[in-house]
């Protein structure tokens, strides 16, 4: 299993196209070969929760992915450099931090995805919180793609889910396994049903500008899962640090 190291060839256009859209499709991440040596093991995992997240909400479901119950191989795919330091070039930080991750399979006939803002649900005091989506399989719309609010980052915490309207819409469209989108947390965004017939695989995984710190927004169940199983025994106002959320990737300057 390769480690994921070495750099991806990040162009400033893309930077910008984030900055401004508040996602970005990035091609060709990981190479057919790295990507067909990563499914079989992501996919063995994640299939095997499923009998732990039957039954349970969705909000705990993706609380029940995190490093201390993930094997090694996975472990290190979640914390591969490469991916750390394309969320942090995209973010403008020296250094990053894994979040949390989850397995998002969709089975044929799912059920669309509301919209959302990732930062809602997240207990820090900061705004540098990026999200990687990453199919296992060359992807199709039909499978459930995301939908993304251009420029609702930019409004954040001020919009309500029924804000989309207001904004214009954009898809990935089809992507190649080895390609990652990659949105920011007061992106509003949504994910459509699967009408394709075939269970839909990917994983997504949040990453944090180091430095920050606990801060409890709001009475939420998935809030108090992640404070549970990813920064545990931390209190509000304490540095956000702990063995599920070790710093990825930290510049050399």
């Amino acid at each position: 299993m390769p480690r994921l190291e070495g750099t991806h060839p990040l162009a400033a256009p893309e930077i910008e196209e984030l900055r401004e859209r508040g996602h970005v499709l990035l091609r060709g991440v990981l190479s057919p070969e790295e990507m067909a040596a990563c499914r079989a093991f992501l996919r063995r995992y994640v299939l095997a929760r499923e009998e732990i997240l039957v039954g349970i909400s969705s909000e705990a479901a993706a609380a029940e992915f995190n490093l201390g119950n993930a094997p090694p191989e996975v472990a290190d795919f979640v914390t591969s450099p490469r991916l750390g330091e394309i969320a942090a070039r995209l973010l403008g930080v020296e250094a990053v931090r894994v979040l949390h991750f989850c397995g998002l399979f969709k089975p044929a006939g799912g059920a669309q995805t509301p919209w959302h803002q990732d930062l809602t649900f997240i207990p820090l005091d900061t705004e540098n919180l990026i999200s990687a989506w990453i199919p296992l399989t060359d992807f199709i719309p039909e499978m459930g793609d995301l939908t993304f609010a251009e420029g609702s980052h930019q409004e954040g915490v001020r919009l309500s889910t029924a804000d989309w309207e207001r904004f214009s819409l954009a898809q990935n469209g089809p992507m190649a396994a080895g390609d990652i989108s990659f949105h920011l947390g007061w992106t509003l965004h949504n994910a459509g049903g699967n009408t394709s017939g075939r269970l839909r695989e990917a994983i997504g995984i949040g990453y944090y500008a180091d430095g920050a710190r606990i801060q409890v927004k709001r009475d939420a169940p998935f809030m108090q899962n992640l404070l549970d199983l990813y920064f545990p025994g931390l209190a509000a106002g304490e540095l956000a640090v702990g063995p599920m959320n070790p710093v990825v990737f930290r510049s050399a300057a």
